[in-house]
């Protein structure tokens, strides 16, 4: 059992020094305003910590990355949907200030001649790999503590649980959030299975989506019933830092797109519900399970969701979508009635300038509406990124196990 705080701050604290290469014994950056503070004598070679990222009142924050020899440096991630140019001073720090931006969460990377590269200076890291690789976090606050922000309310506690999965044939982890009380009280609670997209692992959900705060604040306003959230690992494979991973256990054929969801899906009905219904305090059936994920965990949810209705009473699908569902999931739409009983919630939500996924959701919209499956489609702001699905999550939670 890990408790939230504490290790949210080693993992960030470990990264920095993995994606920076800086010494742990660099000294914090320099507040607001003022000069940076050098590094001892004999650490850094006598060059000054930059201050980055400098969030300033205005709602902006300012970069900072030091590149004397670098032709051209541009921030690049999720923050307003474009490139920001940074400016090259004397000193050979390059330097941009974006924004005024509205309170949340968002990721940056720098692009130095082509090359993507970190903040070094930045501790905050959101993990990743692939098309969606690491990247440094900074917030701007908002005029006072937000819905995704630690407050000073109950918490829940985040454990880390190794499970041995059947079906990837490996030993693998889940994170876990377990709702204020669960370790004083013999209460049982509800279980919203909730995936994380291409790019991400099994940690994303909790130390980039904030899940436990959001959901913290939302019991402790009463907004939403205390349930457990459970992130597995989207891949068909072993996972990160477990030893050395052995081939799969089957061959790969179908994906986790495919109607049940390949071998992914296989795992998650076969050895994760069982370990955590085992392992923990839950109440038993559909009605206390619910299935979500957003991007790829949201293509996994319709794929197991639709293939097994039978087994969740609520989907949640954020920035995802499919074609020829009613195809694909033939018995899912033969009887909207039967389906409209079944599912008490499906919920979808998209930002407007979604590039990515917004064509496969419109097109599981139409599908849906056509076959007279009811359904809730939100449209709102964002794109293809994080500061969208922390969003989904404060609005659908609520609406979950009612």
């Amino acid at each position: 059992m890990v408790r939230q705080a504490c290790f949210g701050v080693l993992i960030f604290g470990a990264l920095s020094l993995v994606v920076s290469g800086q010494a742990p014994t660099t000294p914090p950056a320099a507040p607001t305003g003022q000069a940076p503070a050098a590094p001892p004598a004999g650490r850094g070679g006598g060059r000054g910590v930059l201050n980055s990222p400098q969030v300033n009142p205005d709602k902006t924050f300012t970069l900072r990355f030091r590149a004397p020899n670098a032709k051209e440096v541009t921030v690049v991630g999720e923050i307003d949907g474009k490139p920001h140019p940074m400016t090259k001073g004397d000193d050979g720090v390059w330097t941009v200030t974006i924004g005024p931006l509205p309170h949340d969460v968002y990721n940056y990377q720098f692009n130095v001649d082509g090359i993507i590269a970190m903040d070094p200076a930045n501790p905050s890291v959101k993990l990743g790999f692939g098309a969606f690789p690491p990247a440094n976090l900074v917030e701007v606050p908002g005029d006072g503590l937000e819905f995704d922000d630690a407050k000073p309310v109950p918490h829940g506690t985040i454990r880390v649980e190794t499970y041995n999965s059947k079906a990837i044939g490996a030993p693998r982890t889940l994170w876990i959030y377990t709702p204020p009380g669960y370790d004083r009280g013999n209460t049982r609670y509800p279980v919203f299975y909730l995936l994380h997209g291409a790019g991400n692992i099994d940690s994303s959900w909790m130390l980039t989506g904030r899940a436990n705060y959001i959901m913290d604040n939302l019991i402790a306003e009463g907004k939403a019933k205390p349930m457990i959230l459970v992130n597995p690992l989207g891949y068909a494979r072993q996972g990160v830092g477990l030893g050395p991973e052995p081939p799969p256990a089957q061959p790969q054929a179908g994906g986790p797109g495919a109607a049940g969801g390949g071998p992914f899906g296989k795992d998650l009905i076969e050895d994760v519900i069982p370990f955590v219904e085992k392992t923990f305090r839950t109440l038993p059936g559909a009605d206390n399970r619910a299935l979500g994920g957003l991007s790829m965990g949201g293509g996994q949810t319709i794929a197991v969701g639709f293939s097994h209705p039978e087994l969740f009473r609520a989907l949640v699908i954020m920035s995802a979508g499919a074609n020829n569902a009613d195809t694909t999931y033939p018995d899912f739409f033969k009887d909207p009635a039967a389906t409209n009983k079944q599912l008490k919630l499906l919920w979808m939500g998209i930002g407007k300038d979604d590039n990515l996924t917004g064509a496969g959701a419109k097109a599981l919209d139409a599908t849906l509406t056509a076959k007279g499956i009811k359904h809730t489609y939100v449209v709102g702001e964002g794109r293809h990124e994080w500061v969208v699905w922390r969003h989904h999550l404060h609005d659908v939670a609520p609406l979950l196990f009612r």
